[in-house]
């Protein structure tokens, strides 16, 4: 006579699938979650660099030729909440980013000379945040440290940090502020240190495989002005013209760049706005 399964196998064999489901889903989940920190870390390196290498590209393209009474960079030293948010300004002799529109063109004209300027409020959905904006400007006007078209370049900044060195020297003094109308010169370099939070954090159980101690990244870059920009910044004396090298060679090489921007481009103005080389940039883990 052929038997059924006994209430107890029944109870044994749903209890041992319980089990291997439990394990599974516990996998699944894990992965899950190790996959979104790993995303998370990537977006937040991949947006470190960029945004340090923008400030890089326009402390390179300086504009040192014609400049009115040494009026063309400034740097201020600023805090929001308790944070550094310093702020940074300066004539850049480069294609700008953001387009103008020119009565009786019908296209997009793009600068070749423009007021750019980095700046920090604080994040209107989280203030333990800050966002960071660059300012550009077209040509030059009377206030050439005020006033552009704002675009975002992170929204999730702890801190923002410029200092500034006159000399070379073994153990540079470092200052916190700059103001080229002042000094008549410009720094021998500029150090930036950016602190970011991981960014998107699609979920907070990311955290607990990241940890907390791993959830902002640091990036760090010096650039060091060429002595021969410096020089001509301080003696105005213009041989040649941007981009053109006179007969012995000395021409500064500063052309005009291509735009190729991959920021995200809201052209938001930012009126009233609280705050605010050469290395390649590395991140460093830290909290």
């Amino acid at each position: 006579m052929r038997r059924g399964f006994t209430l107890m196998e029944v109870l044994i064999s749903l209890a041992i699938m319980g089990m291997i489901m439990t394990t599974v889903m516990q996998t699944v989940d894990s992965t899950r979650m190790a996959v979104d920190a790993i995303h998370n870390i990537m977006e937040t390196e991949n947006n470190g660099p960029r945004i340090v290498e923008r400030m890089r590209e326009d402390l390179e393209n300086i504009a040192v030729y014609d400049v009115e009474e040494y009026k063309a960079f400034k740097g201020v030293n600023r805090t929001l909440m308790g944070a550094e948010a310093d702020q940074m300004d300066m004539l850049v002799r480069s294609r700008g980013k953001a387009p103008v529109n020119v009565p009786g063109i019908d296209r997009p004209v793009y600068a070749p000379l423009n007021e750019v300027g980095y700046r920090l409020r604080i994040n209107p959905r989280r203030d333990d945040f800050m966002e960071l904006y660059r300012r550009e400007d077209a040509l030059i006007d009377d206030e050439p440290f005020r006033d552009g078209t704002y675009t975002m370049l992170y929204d999730r900044v702890v801190s923002l940090q410029i200092r500034y060195t006159k000399e070379p020297d073994v153990n540079p003094l470092w200052i916190d502020d700059w103001d080229s109308e002042v000094r008549q010169t410009l720094p021998f370099a500029v150090d930036i240190f950016l602190e970011l939070e991981v960014q998107p954090r699609r979920s907070l159980e990311s955290l607990n495989i990241i940890g907390a101690n791993r959830a902002r990244l640091e990036f760090n870059e010096v650039y060091h002005y060429p002595e021969r920009t410096r020089w001509r910044f301080r003696n105005r004396l213009h041989s040649t013209q941007p981009g053109e090298d006179d007969a012995s060679g000395t021409g500064d090489g500063t052309g005009v760049a291509g735009d190729g921007s991959t920021d995200d481009s809201n052209g938001t103005s930012l009126d009233g706005v609280s705050g605010t080389g050469s290395t390649v940039s590395q991140p460093v883990r830290g909290g």
